[in-house]
């Protein structure tokens, strides 16, 4: 009999759907009930933390959620909401069921991928079947075989009434959503927790040009890109290097 490649698994954050298949994901799950990635999920909810009432939070690069669930949880009772972006289908899917699980109405997932302007990328398909870090599919470095087509839009086109905290974890692709996001950043001045061992740090800095951010540090893997004038006002207690 066939086992399922997806299953629940309980956590500190609530069930999380998972593909058991994945590396990483499943075993700290079952063994600590956190995810793997706690260290810089903690730093994250640090920032969360210090967001204003009613906040609204882009996660770019959602995966099942491992973020968003937590970052959703932390920001309900505040009036705060969760857009998610993730491009895999399948994965997509398990984000939307770990949202319904843990009855979070201010999480809104997207199946769409986040870019430099609007449009459509082929997509393959990953073998959900064979063990592998699903959280390292990327658009820019796909199988041959094309499946599907995933619509790409700009996170300037969203046009966003707020935007207090981004995300940003795409395989390479981080440029191409900070350049279509110009005018939301220079509107919302966001803090930016960006994913930086795929692309140049210097280029990541240099799309936040004009807009008094400040970078920091955050681990071998991850930035924080500060607005200035918010980083002065706030309470923000992380251990980070300034870049």
């Amino acid at each position: 009999m066939a086992v399922n490649n997806f299953t629940v698994i309980e956590s500190v954050y609530g069930k999380f759907i998972v593909n058991r298949h994945c590396s990483f994901q499943v075993e700290a799950l079952i063994k600590t009930g956190f995810p793997h990635i706690q260290s810089e999920l903690s730093n994250i909810l640090a920032v969360i933390s210090i967001l204003p009432e009613q906040a609204v939070v882009v996660d770019a690069g959602a995966n099942i959620g491992l973020v968003s669930v937590p970052i959703a949880q932390a920001l309900a009772a505040r009036g705060g909401i969760v857009h998610a972006f993730e491009v895999q289908r399948m994965l997509f899917c398990a984000l939307c069921g770990s949202t319904a699980l843990n009855d979070l109405e201010n999480l809104i997932a997207h199946n769409q991928g986040l870019g430099a302007a609007k449009g459509t990328l082929p997509l393959s398909r990953p073998d959900y079947g064979a063990p592998q870090d699903f959280g390292q599919f990327s658009l820019l470095e796909q199988g041959k075989v094309r499946l599907e087509q995933i619509e790409i839009v700009t996170l300037d086109s969203l046009a966003l009434p707020r935007l207090d905290f981004l995300k940003i974890d795409v395989e390479g692709m981080d440029i191409e959503v900070l350049k279509g996001a110009r005018r939301t950043l220079k509107r919302h001045r966001p803090w930016c927790w960006i994913e930086y061992w795929k692309v140049d740090v210097e280029e990541i800095k240099a799309q936040f040009a004009g807009l008094n951010y400040r970078f920091f540090l955050m681990d071998d893997l991850n930035m924080l890109c500060a607005p200035n004038d918010k980083l002065s006002a706030s309470t923000l207690n992380v251990a980070a290097r300034e870049m």
